[in-house]
């Protein structure tokens, strides 16, 4: 059976912490195939602070193709075999909102019932994960790879999910609010 990790996102901006977790995934983790979905609207967040969701997709796609082409040449240098690509799933386009993570990996399931998905998430989404819509059954029926992030300590609620925890990940501590942040003090000051 083939795994695929999943990472899940807004992406508003996609900016380097993501594509370093996808790296460190993608070159640490037994997967076959890594893929970021984009979430046109998570329900935790407020619409108005998110960019346009077809924008958004059009410039994640154009960040990854750019990004592959480095993941190639890294994968070539290290002599790494396994996944160093990573693909853009749009299917939470194709569902109905509310957009809700179980939601979308039982269509994935459904679709595709010969694939092992796995959730790729930092462990500050981890440590709220509970409380999602169904994440306890998500914690259940799901592999979940944490990310860890400064001030997050979550070993104890990943040996409770039989989560993978990453211990040895380096820490990244961007956000994309941080980055829409400096943008915008950027723009005012102009």
């Amino acid at each position: 059976m083939k795994k695929v990790a999943l990472y899940f996102g807004s992406f508003n901006p996609l900016h380097y912490g993501h594509l370093a977790v996808a790296e460190y995934v993608m070159f640490n983790c037994e997967i076959d195939r890594f893929e970021m979905i984009l979430s046109p609207h998570n329900p935790f967040k407020d619409k108005a602070n998110l960019a346009d969701p077809k924008k958004r997709l059009r410039d994640l796609r154009k960040a990854i193709a750019e990004e592959n082409k480095k993941l190639r040449q890294k994968a070539k240098d290290l002599g790494h075999t396994g996944c160093s690509r990573i693909d853009v799933n749009d299917i939470e386009f194709q569902l109905q909102e509310p957009l809700y993570t179980y939601n979308t990996m039982k269509e994935l399931q459904k679709r595709n019932p010969d694939i092992e998905y796995l959730i790729v998430v930092g462990a500050d989404s981890f440590k709220i994960m509970p409380q999602w819509y169904l994440g306890e059954d998500i914690l259940r029926e799901f592999k979940v790879i944490v990310y860890p992030r400064k001030g997050y300590r979550v070993k104890t609620l990943c040996r409770k999910y039989k989560a993978l925890y990453l211990e040895n990940a380096p820490l990244n501590n961007i956000s994309s609010t941080q980055i829409r942040q400096e943008i915008s003090s950027g723009a005012t000051q102009s």
